[in-house]
């Protein structure tokens, strides 16, 4: 497939690199420095668990409308997603536009100038980047999210992740399952705000990551009884009201390990605005008078 990354951070280069490697060629449109980089030594991925290096060739065009695509890729942060309205505006023929990333209102925020098909979808890993390289972990209990469709570019793009070591399902209910993952993201990174983005210490706060776990659980609470779909069944499991205990062991236990770091602390660092936004969009959207105890604590500004 011919394919087209606007956002060339962690998300867009871990992707771009592994579908490049895989024979795609991927192109990545021109925004300042990074993609002078990218021009010069290509798309760079480095696991961090295992050290696998994943990179690929990629052309940086100035202009979307330079190519035909099959495909776009758009892994921008939930804040800049407007950003991409321009660009996509100037694509031609009808490519598929998947829109990778933190987005709780779903295909509702895609920009109103995009005509084309689009797709939603959410990364399944979590890093870095440190100098050209996208320093990355892949999250095993979050695989690669897509839209169900029988769009056979997307089926496409889960086979070849797939064959790249990528877990990769199939979500039927993908506004909802983002909307899920707005609450249980926003509150991950507030509990990390109280501790100075310090997994470690979030880890042996067991008060600090109780208020987390009963926080996800008001929230995906919150979200049933709106009668939204698509809670992923591991997340509904854990952080059900009874669980809680087992909950927060078992992010004591993440929070210690590289996860922690790369996968929730590095993304509330660098994404602090976008993350606050959100605690705020989501007390507004799941709150009808006073929020429920713990995600006023937790998410409170």
């Amino acid at each position: 497939m011919q394919i087209l990354i606007i956002g060339a951070g962690v998300i867009g280069t871990v992707y771009g690199a592994h579908l490049g490697a895989a024979g795609n060629a991927v192109s990545v449109l021109a925004h300042g420095s990074r993609t002078e980089a990218i021009a010069s030594v290509g798309l760079l991925a480095r696991e961090t668990i295992h050290g696998t290096e994943t990179d690929s060739r990629a052309d940086v065009i100035a202009g979307a409308g330079e190519g035909a695509f099959d495909l776009v890729i758009v892994a921008l942060r939930r804040d800049h997603l407007h950003r991409a309205a321009i660009p996509l505006s100037a694509v031609t023929g009808r490519p598929l536009v998947l829109f990778l990333g933190n987005n709780p209102a779903g295909r509702s925020a895609v920009p109103a100038a995009v005509e084309m098909p689009v797709s939603i979808g959410f990364p399944g890993v979590g890093g870095t980047m440190v100098g050209d390289v996208a320093r990355y972990v892949k999250i095993s209990q979050q695989p690669t999210a897509l839209d169900a469709t029988d769009d056979s570019r997307l089926t496409e793009v889960a086979a070849t992740l797939r064959g790249c070591g990528f877990a990769v399902q199939r979500v039927s209910e993908m506004d909802g399952w983002l909307s899920y993952h707005a609450v249980f993201v926003a509150c991950v990174s507030a509990a990390l705000y109280r501790c100075e983005t310090d997994p470690l210490r979030l880890a042996a706060n067991r008060s600090e990551l109780k208020l987390m776990c009963q926080a996800i659980t008001e929230g995906f609470r919150a979200l049933r009884t709106d009668h939204v779909h698509g809670l992923a069944t591991n997340l509904a499991i854990l952080h059900s009201r009874f669980l809680t205990p087992i909950a927060t062991r078992y992010w004591a236990h993440a929070m210690r390990g590289p996860m922690g770091e790369l996968a929730f602390a590095a993304h509330s660092r660098h994404a602090e605005t976008e993350m606050r936004a959100l605690a705020h969009d989501m007390v507004l959207r799941l709150v009808d008078g006073e929020p429920p105890s713990a995600l006023q604590k937790l998410l409170a500004p």
